[in-house]
C-alpha cells in the first residue's frame, strides 16, 4: 500500500507523491496549497506541514489502501487533533438512497446503507473508474452504476429495480465537522420490575459531558443481540472521532444480554470499518477477564478497554468518568488517559490496597498500536498478549 496519489481529506483535497520512503505533497481547501514532507515506515507516514500562519508536526497510517487516520500537533499547542483522509469511492456519502458507507478494495467495492443494515452495495471498478454495483436487500434487488467528480466528493449515476424504471442516484462524501466529537453511551436496561429504583448510568454520563461545547453526547439503550448490534454498527456512519461507550452485566465470556452471551469479538468486529472510533470501552465486570478474548482482540484497528475483575457498579462509574474525561476533555490518547488513570485512581488497576474499602477492578487497555514503550506487556499463558496490566 502507498500513500502516493489524491485524497480528500479533514482539511480539503490532499495530493502525494512517494518516491521510495520519503513522501512530499500539497492540501488546502478553495484553491489553497499548504505543504506537507516526510517519511514512510510501514503503514505510517510522519510529516511536518507548513500552512500561512501555522505549522507543525503529524503522522497518518494507512487503514486500508483507500483511507488513513492520524493526528497533527501545530506548534505552540499541548494537543493533538484528529486527521483523516479516503480516496476513489471509500468514505461516507450522503445520497438519494440515504448515507452510504463504502468500503474501495482493489478492483472492488462494497459497503451497506444507515438506514437498513439489511441492504448491502456490492460492485467492480471498470477500467476509467466507473463503479458497476449490485444492490441487494430483503425487499429490493437492483443494479446501477457511479462515477466519481473530479474532485473524488460527489457521486452521480443511476439504479434501478429490476422489472422498475431505472432512477437517478446522487450523493456528496461527507467530511467530518472541525473539533466535533462523539460520546456514544449503549447501556443494557437495568430495571426488571416496578419496584426496582430507577437509574442510569448513561444518563449521568450525558450529563457530565454535556458540558463540552464540541461533544455531542448520544445514550441508547440494548436489551438483546440484535438491538446492540445495530446501535453498534449506527457509529459507522459518523465520520467524526467518536468514543463508544458499552455498559451492562459482565462476565469472563463477554456481555450477559438477555439470558445469553455476547462475545466481546463480535461486538467489536461490527464496528471494523467505523473509521473515526477512537476508543471502544466495556463498562462492565470481568469482561476483559479471559486471555482469548484478549488474543481475539489484539489486532483490531482502535484500542479497547474495560475491567478484568468484578468490580462493584460504582466503583468502576468513578473509574470510568476520570477516563474518558482524560480523553474527551483533556485530550489525551486512550493508551495515555490508561496509564494515568491507574496512578490517579489507584482502585482501577490490580493492585490489592490494604484497608480500603474498594477492591482492584482490574483496568485493561488493549491497543493494537501500542509502541514498545508503551505496551506494558505483562506474561500470560500462551502466545504473547497485547494486554496493558495495571
Amino acid at each position: 500500500m502507498s500513500f502516493d496519489g489524491r485524497w480528500s481529506t479533514s482539511f480539503g483535497a490532499m495530493t502525494l507523491r512517494q518516491d521510495g520512503a520519503r513522501v512530499t505533497g500539497t492540501y488546502g481547501r478553495h484553491g489553497t496549497e499548504n505543504t506537507i514532507d516526510g517519511e514512510v515506515a510501514g503503514d505510517r507516514f510522519t510529516f511536518s506541514y507548513e500552512e500561512a500562519a501555522e505549522r507543525g508536526t503529524g503522522w497518518f497510517r494507512l487503514r486500508r489502501a483507500s483511507s488513513f487516520g492520524g493526528e497533527y500537533l501545530a506548534e505552540g499547542n499541548a494537543r493533538t487533533l484528529p486527521w483523516q483522509g479516503w480516496r476513489g469511492f471509500d468514505g461516507l456519502w450522503d445520497t438519494t438512497l440515504g448515507r452510504l458507507r463504502l468500503v474501495q478494495e482493489t478492483g472492488r467495492v462494497w459497503g451497506s446503507c444507515e438506514l437498513d443494515a439489511n441492504v448491502r452495495l456490492e460492485g467492480d471498478l471498470e477500467e476509467g473508474g466507473r463503479l458497476s454495483f449490485r444492490l441487494r436487500g430483503p425487499a429490493l434487488e437492483g443494479s446501477g452504476s457511479l462515477e466519481l467528480d473530479g474532485n473524488g466528493n460527489a457521486l452521480d449515476g443511476e439504479w434501478g429495480e429490476e422489472g422498475q424504471s431505472v432512477r437517478e442516484l446522487a450523493g456528496r462524501r461527507v467530511l467530518p465537522r472541525l473539533g466535533l466529537s462523539w460520546l456514544i453511551v449503549l447501556e443494557q436496561h437495568r430495571q426488571h420490575a416496578l419496584d426496582d429504583n430507577e437509574f442510569s448510568y448513561g444518563r449521568m454520563l450525558h450529563e457530565l459531558f454535556a458540558r463540552l461545547p464540541r461533544a455531542q453526547v448520544r445514550h441508547r439503550f440494548y436489551h438483546d443481540e440484535a438491538s446492540l448490534l445495530r446501535w453498534c454498527r449506527q457509529v459507522v456512519y459518523l465520520p467524526e472521532p467518536s468514543v463508544l461507550v458499552v455498559a451492562g452485566h459482565g462476565e469472563a465470556r463477554g456481555l450477559v444480554v438477555g439470558g445469553s452471551v455476547v462475545g466481546l469479538p463480535g461486538i467489536v468486529d461490527s464496528l471494523r470499518f467505523a473509521d473515526g472510533l477512537k476508543l471502544i470501552h466495556f463498562s462492565c465486570a470481568s469482561g476483559l477477564a479471559a486471555q482469548e478474548t484478549g488474543r481475539a482482540l489484539r489486532q483490531v484497528p482502535f484500542p479497547v478497554s474495560g475491567y478484568a475483575r468484578n468490580a462493584d457498579w460504582v466503583q468502576s462509574a468513578l473509574a470510568d468518568f476520570v477516563y474518558l474525561d482524560m480523553i474527551l476533555d483533556k485530550g489525551l490518547a486512550p493508551c495515555k488517559a490508561a496509564e494515568e488513570l491507574v496512578q490517579l485512581v489507584r482502585f482501577a488497576g490490580s493492585e490489592e490496597l490494604p484497608g480500603s474499602a474498594y477492591r482492584p477492578s482490574g483496568f485493561r487497555l488493549i491497543d493494537a498500536d501500542a509502541g514498545p514503550a508503551e505496551s506494558m506487556l505483562a506474561p500470560v499463558p500462551g502466545p504473547a498478549s497485547r494486554f496493558k496490566f495495571h
